[in-house]
């Protein structure tokens, strides 16, 4: 289904299954805040959604590294 001529493209805050309910707090420095916050905005994401995005690479990293946690 396209989307309406006067809506720009709307990216989806999180995927289907994501537990919102129970959110996990992240504590960082104020650079890394700073730098997460203009992040999302050039990507037009929220600070949560980049955080995820970024745990989720930082995950498959991990697991590459200690080759212990399943995916």
């Amino acid at each position: 289904m396209p989307a309406p001529a006067n809506s720009q493209s709307t990216r989806k805050r999180s995927p289907n299954g994501v537990l919102s309910r129970t959110p996990v707090a992240l504590r960082l420095l104020e650079e890394e805040k700073t730098e997460l916050e203009a992040a999302a905005a050039r990507e037009s994401r929220s600070t949560a959604a980049l955080a995820r995005l970024l745990f989720l690479r930082g995950l498959q990293a991990y697991r590459a590294d200690q080759k212990v946690l399943p995916e």
